[in-house]
């Protein structure tokens, strides 16, 4: 979505944001006290450029797009400039995020494994002379910029090791974790980091992390992960010079090649309770009432959206509101259609070993077949609203998208188990010639 430009021009998306878009951005955040903070990937999650023919050649893998490779002569400059880029249509940011998370694959090429054996290093070694090498470019470059990097790639470096690299003089971590409970950290990570960087950032989630295709967010398990958060932070926050602050991410998708999951206007509501928990430390009746009055809401918002079907609430005020009750009917119907495939019904008169011999019962198959129409009608009127709504939103290609991946795809499959229900039923139970079956 950024419109970069000159050698790396081909990484633009079609209606990738102008920069007077950007210039805009900037001003309706200063309107509403908001700063904006950039982040552009430099190690792992590289997809966006390195899906393209023209950035092929600087993979760690060949076949694999995910990480760069730290050792390539083309690796460096082309960071470089996406970076400059972007700082140059954010001249007054104070913060930049240099990504370098999930670096999954590393030390794997030919290139990278001769510097490992030539210099002595560990995999450890290079992923952190390659993120200090990005950032203190950028320190020298644009020096009024703190910069921020995920944690997870240095969970399991040694305090020594952190120590004597300095990190800790040129970037800030940013510690995420997503569970709603129980936290998969290193014991000693926070006395390891305070003892290393000055500043902390933490990082939880109101929609993603549930789910690679999840349509609705469970409310409960991003609640209780603010609220997990609070807790740890009370407990180790102190240990710093610098708590900046707790970043409630929201994910769009896994990554660049996964589909859509929560969308979001679906994921409004997710977002306000969760900001309560953040700002008052804890989530109390008063705090789901307040928020829940403040989106229009007649009753509370359901935190507990699974399972389905359930009753839908359809008189809120917030943006996207109609997006929300499109994708909850949505998954009502889903429900529904999946309740009829796990039917006795279905498993025990129209298996595909009965169907393919066509040996069924045509009282059951007509049981089958009624509820399965009603789904169909239901979803396919439902398409006929969901779109215009989700155009008032997204841009064509996303609402092609999710359509397409969601909903189209169910409504072929009950047209198809419709057609074969009626087949059936023309057969009408008569017996038929059996094929000699192989073993």
């Amino acid at each position: 979505m950024f419109p970069y430009h000159g050698k790396v021009a081909h990484l633009q998306a079609p209606h990738a944001y102008t920069p007077e878009d950007i210039v805009h951005l900037h001003t309706i955040a200063a309107e509403n006290n908001l700063i904006i903070i950039p982040l552009v990937q430099t190690f792992g999650h590289f997809e966006f450029v390195l899906k393209h023919d023209e950035n092929r050649g600087i993979r760690e893998i060949e076949r694999y797009p995910n990480a760069l490779c730290p050792t390539h002569p083309d690796a460096f400059p082309l960071v470089t400039r996406l970076i400059s880029q972007v700082v140059d249509l954010h001249p007054d940011d104070k913060f930049f995020h240099i990504g370098a998370d999930e670096v999954w694959h590393i030390g794997k090429c030919p290139r990278c494994q001769d510097e490992l054996e030539v210099k002595k290093m560990s995999t450890n070694d290079l992923f952190l002379s390659w993120v200090i090498k990005v950032a203190w470019w950028i320190k020298k470059e644009y020096p009024h910029l703190t910069l921020i990097m995920w944690d997870d790639m240095m969970r399991q470096i040694s305090l020594e090791k952190l120590k004597s690299c300095r990190i800790g003089e040129i970037v800030e971590p940013m510690v995420w974790q997503y569970q709603a409970k129980k936290f998969d950290l290193p014991p000693d990570l926070f006395n390891r980091y305070s003892a290393v960087f000055n500043g902390i950032w933490v990082a939880s989630a109101f929609k993603g992390a549930t789910g690679s295709t999840q349509f609705l967010p469970p409310v409960q398990h991003h609640i209780n992960n603010q609220l997990t958060w609070v807790s740890v932070l009370s407990e180790y926050k102190h240990q710093f010079k610098i708590f900046r602050g707790i970043a409630l991410t929201g994910w769009q998708r896994y990554d660049h090649y996964a589909v859509l999951c929560e969308v979001l206007p679906v994921a409004v509501p997710c977002l306000c309770l969760c900001l309560r928990v953040i700002t008052h430390e804890s989530f109390t009746e008063d705090d789901h009432d307040y928020v829940s009055q403040k989106l229009g809401f007649p009753h509370r918002i359901n935190v507990v959206p699974f399972p389905r079907p359930q009753v839908i609430e359809q008189c809120m005020s917030f943006p996207g509101h109609k997006i929300y009750v499109g994708v909850q009917m949505w998954s009502n119907f889903v429900c529904k259609y999946q309740a009829i495939s796990n039917s006795e019904g279905m498993l025990g008169w129209f298996s595909d070993y009965l169907r393919s011999r066509n040996f069924t019962n045509p009282v059951q198959v007509e049981n089958i077949m009624n509820p399965i129409i009603e789904v169909l009608e239901n979803l396919v009127e439902l398409r006929t609203h969901l779109i215009p709504w989700l155009l008032e939103v997204f841009y064509e290609d996303t609402v092609e998208e999710w359509i397409g991946s969601f909903i189209n795809p169910l409504v072929e499959k009950l047209k198809s188990v419709i057609e074969e229900c009626k087949k059936q039923i023309l057969i009408g139970g008569r017996v038929r010639d059996y094929k000699k079956i192989e073993y």
